[in-house]
């Protein structure tokens, strides 16, 4: 008992002469996880809650960058403003109808080229290699190529058609063609990535069903449907839900082909967001643009 009493007089004399340098020190060596955590914290403020704080700052406010009026506090005009913007509801039905057509698309050609593909015959390798080039392509390079290909004077699609008697098509010059167009060009990059994750999923099927299913007389066609579909669900869901959130952000192809025209056609939210906020200025009603576009793309 009296060298207890001792001892604790002693520990606590030897904390209070601890210099401020000594006692953070020891308060990192005692909250190591913590220390080594707060690198990615500053970085991950630095480069998502900042910019997200800023546009929803911004979205709350009139600030233009060309007029360079007073930037003025005006809560939530922006939000309600914009769904009196014609050209912004055009935008927003582009954005879906471009989605869901090139999503539905890509689910149905990648499903058939990777039933395809799991099956054996000569050249799969090369011909799986060769199918798979356009999803590693640059997205920029090959817009230019098919702006070549449309172009309704010199393009070879239109030099095709003629070889079998159909007049020239105004690829991405007129409101008609214009979508279609760059649905077909999107299909044609992305579809061999839902290829790619829906023969990953055939390819882990477990071959059990199939048997029993040929034991019972199931033809092909009830084999997939019964068998197949359910069985890769958990596929189908992730490369539908994948493509579609990059499908809603598409940007590059549409600005390199088309920059939204004809007439604002071809214009999605967000070249429309684009157009207003660095061709135009609009950086307040922008910021609300993206703030609802971001919405979409969570909840949808």
């Amino acid at each position: 008992m009296p060298s207890e009493n001792i001892a604790s007089p002693k520990v606590d004399w030897m904390v209070g002469t601890q210099t401020p340098i000594e006692r953070l020190l020891a308060w990192i060596d005692r909250n190591m996880a913590i220390v080594f955590n707060i690198p990615t914290v500053l970085f991950l403020v630095a480069l998502i809650a900042f910019p997200v704080v800023l546009v929803l700052w911004t979205s709350l406010t009139n600030w233009e960058l060309i007029t360079q009026n007073k930037t003025e506090f005006v809560g939530l005009v922006n939000y309600l403003s914009i769904w009196q913007e014609e050209r912004w509801l055009r935008g927003v039905l582009n954005t879906f109808y471009f989605a869901i057509t090139s999503v539905c698309l890509q689910l149905v050609i990648g499903m058939g080229t990777a039933l395809l593909f799991n099956r054996n015959f000569t050249g799969k390798t090369f011909y799986r290699s060769v199918w798979m080039m356009p999803m590693i392509s640059m997205s920029v390079a090959i817009s230019l190529v098919w702006a070549i290909l449309f172009n309704s004077t010199y393009g070879l699609l239109n030099h095709w058609l003629g070889f079998i008697g159909i007049e020239p098509i105004e690829w991405i010059t007129t409101s008609r063609w214009v979508m279609p167009s760059l649905i077909m060009v999107a299909v044609w990059q992305h579809t061999p990535f839902m290829t790619l994750i829906l023969l990953a999923g055939l390819q882990s099927l477990p071959t059990e069903p199939y048997e029993a299913a040929r034991i019972d007389g199931a033809t092909p066609w009830q084999s997939f449907i019964n068998i197949t579909l359910p069985l890769m669900r958990s596929h189908i869901i992730v490369a539908t839900v994948l493509r579609s959130i990059f499908a809603l952000k598409q940007f590059d192809i549409i600005l390199a082909i088309s920059e939204g025209g004809p007439n604002y056609a071809s214009e999605t939210m967000n070249i429309n967001i684009y157009f207003h906020a660095f061709e135009y200025g609009y950086m307040g009603a922008s910021s609300a643009k993206g703030v609802i576009f971001f919405t979409f793309i969570l909840y949808f």
